[in-house]
Order: C-alpha cells, then structure tokens, then sequence
C-alpha cells in the first residue's frame, strides 16, 4: 500500500511562515514527498522558489480551497540543507527597504526571524549606523539574533554607531566592533549581503 505524503497546511499564515513550515516539514519528513497547502499565489510562488532551490520536483494543483504544492525531495536532498559558510550580512538600518518605515522595520524583523529559522552556523552578522539598534534592548528582532547567535553566527556592533546613538549600555546580543575589523571581515569574507 503506497504511503500518502505528508501534508503541511499553511493557509491564513503571514509571510514568511509558509516557507519557513514547508521547509521546516521536508526536513523532518521521513518520506520522499510532502504537500504543501496554501490560499494565495504569493505564498504559492515563493514555496516553490524555495523547493526548487533545494532541488525538488514541484507539482502545483490548484483547487477550489487553495494552491496544492507536491514537493518530491531529490535523492542528495541533504546535501542541499547544508549551511552555507561563509556568509556576511553587513546591517547599515534599522528598517528594510525605502517607503513606509513601519513597513521597513517589519520587514527587518521577519528577515531575522527567517534567518533564524536557517540557522547561524557560517553566518556573520555586523551592524552598522542606525542598524545597531536591531542589536539593543526593545529590538523587535532581538529574540531572533540570540537564537543566531546560539546557532554559532558571529555577532558584530559598531562600537562608534553605538556612541552615537548613545546605545552602548543597551547592547543586548553580539559584542563591540570597530572599522579596522569591520573591513577585515569584508575583505576575508567572500560572500556579502549589504542591508
């Protein structure tokens, strides 16, 4: 009797839950196919981005409650979970993006949430300018770099953007940097993502 394929119902969920699930659910699934269940394009398209970037089949049905996404896991798929070394994201903001800044800091905090949920083995993670403040007390992103940071990612504040943002006594996660070590990680680190 053929086994039925795990399925991972994220209907109703905000972005950037149904990947982070959809993912989260092949890894943890024993069997070589798992469905996905979403009520938007939007969260349809981006689940299979995502499993086309680990290298699995995707077939998508749409029905009259939903996008249905069967993902079929390749035969190295755990190859394609390893973390990536060697990866610096340079934070120069405390908001994400130009427009709404209430708009910007949500963004801000669920790129953390979703790194978090990556892991932070490999990962460097420097702020700079008003993008200290992501590291300090009342940061909405601040349970998702302690949990980065446990990960094993590398942790960085400018200390002179901390002196003038007179945030020093709030570092809450990380440790003080300065530029000369600021440069010498963007110059040994091949891979930078500039925020």
């Amino acid at each position: 009797m053929e086994q039925q394929p795990d399925v991972v119902d994220v209907r109703g969920l905000a972005c950037p839950q149904p990947v982070i699930l959809t993912r989260q659910a092949l890894e943890r699934s024993q069997q070589d196919r798992i469905t996905a269940v979403v009520d938007n394009e939007t969260a349809r398209d981006n689940i299979v981005k995502m499993a086309r970037s680990l290298s699995c089949g995707v077939e998508v049905d749409q029905r009259g409650d939903g996008f249905y996404i069967a993902i079929t896991k390749p035969e190295d798929f755990g190859a394609a979970l390893e973390p990536q070394e060697n990866l610096l994201f340079l934070v120069a903001s405390d908001s994400l993006g130009r427009g709404s800044e209430d708009l910007g800091k949500l963004l801000m905090k669920n790129l953390f949430y979703t790194l978090s949920e990556q892991g932070g083995l490999g990962k460097v993670i420097i702020f700079i300018n008003s993008g200290v403040k992501l590291a300090c007390t009342g940061s909405p992103a601040l349970d998702f770099l302690f949990e980065l940071q446990q990960d094993g990612a590398e942790i960085f504040a400018c200390g002179t953007c901390l002196d003038y943002f007179k945030l020093k006594d709030q570092l809450s996660v990380g440790q003080v940097t300065n530029l000369y070590t600021i440069l010498d990680y963007l110059q040994k680190v091949p891979r930078v993502i500039y925020l």
